[in-house]
């Protein structure tokens, strides 16, 4: 398992780990939340990369799932009887999370979090009893503030290893990228961390996050949708064609390709200009064999893009179509935008 992962099951785990210490170990909705780690650290285990996890979770609504899993055991926590009548101190209440604080690795570093538990060990020391450190730490929305920034934190740390995920990175002159190219899911990502900063309660957040995570799989499958049909549909071909030299990868090139360039009035040159499937090109389809294709004499996507086109010019005579802007929109979420605004449409949907 990539250590990346290891790191993000971590913090999951130790975002829960207060509710499994305060819970009977049979309890049905502490055993529903560690079958669901148990789900995603397999998973995690089986994926190929970082990135691949991520698509996969989302796909599986694990990430919802997770989240919801901090109202559901801290309702099992509220309805829990005491075993005894005795009071307990704040300092045995408090005991599970100074736990909890120890166990959140590199995230004890982000100042949200080490601020909501400086306060919650603060209030340990003020109050006069376990209720009334309880009742003090609900006033001042510390449970919502350690279920929220925690999961910011993770959001976060996500996204960073989202776009660094990869190897090898490619380095331009401007930035490093990592090969996976899914505007969307940056913006999920970022979205998240939003609106986790704008709840107002545990129950407002889970809303919030499965809004969020419905409308990041609607994008990620429209956009999987458009990268086939726009680029991929003749790109597919034309890289077996390149392999094998054979007529029947040549005449699905050519077929592939005219139909995109009719359909979409749009040629070679405009198809690579486009920022969403430059993004992916260079991304992904260059990023991911960049060794290879360095050991082959490419060292950049630009010089791939070219390559590509001497094996395309073997397969169609007019490379170089007329272009019609006429043609070159899509609909998305019910309105209709033009071909090179899918990348930002995507950024901000």
């Amino acid at each position: 398992m990539e250590p990346a992962l290891r790191d993000l099951l971590d913090s999951y785990r130790s975002g829960l780990k207060n509710y499994f210490d305060s819970l009977p170990e049979d309890n049905k909705e502490v055993l529903n939340a560690k079958k669901l780690l148990s789900e995603m650290e397999t998973l995690a285990e089986s994926s190929k990369d970082y990135s691949a996890f991520m698509a996969d979770a989302q796909n599986k609504n694990y990430f919802t799932e997770i989240i919801g899993f901090y109202s559901k055991l801290g309702n099992e926590a509220y309805q829990l009887k005491p075993k005894s009548n005795r009071i307990p101190s704040p300092q045995e209440i408090a005991k599970g999370y100074h736990l909890s604080f120890e166990s959140l690795g590199e995230a004890k570093k982000d100042p949200n979090v080490a601020k909501i538990y400086n306060r919650i060990f603060q209030l340990e020391n003020e109050s006069t009893s376990g209720p009334n450190f309880i009742l003090r730490m609900e006033e001042e929305d510390l449970f919502l503030g350690m279920s929220k920034y925690h999961l910011v934190y993770v959001m976060r740390n996500g996204l960073e290893k989202l776009l660094n995920s990869g190897n090898p990175e490619i380095v331009t002159a401007e930035k490093s990228l990592g090969i996976v190219s899914s505007p969307q899911m940056e913006h999920y990502f970022q979205s998240m961390q939003n609106k986790m900063n704008e709840a107002k309660t545990v129950i407002e957040m889970e809303i919030l996050s499965f809004q969020e995570a419905e409308n990041s799989r609607f994008s990620n499958l429209w956009d999987s949708c458009f990268l086939f049909a726009v680029f991929q549909s003749f790109l597919s071909p034309l890289i077996s064609f390149r392999m094998t030299g054979s007529k029947e990868h040549k005449d699905d090139t050519k077929q592939a390709y005219e139909f995109v360039c009719e359909f979409y009035g749009t040629n070679w040159n405009e198809i690579f200009e486009n920022p969403r499937i430059w993004d992916y090109f260079e991304r992904t389809i260059f990023g991911g064999g960049k060794e290879i294709f360095k050991e082959q004499g490419l060292t950049s996507a630009k010089e791939l893009q070219h390559h590509l086109r001497g094996y395309l010019e073997q397969c169609v005579q007019d490379v170089d179509r007329d272009t019609d802007p006429s043609k070159q929109v899509v609909l998305f979420r019910d309105s209709e935008i033009e071909l090179s605004h899918v990348y930002e449409s995507l950024k901000k949907a």
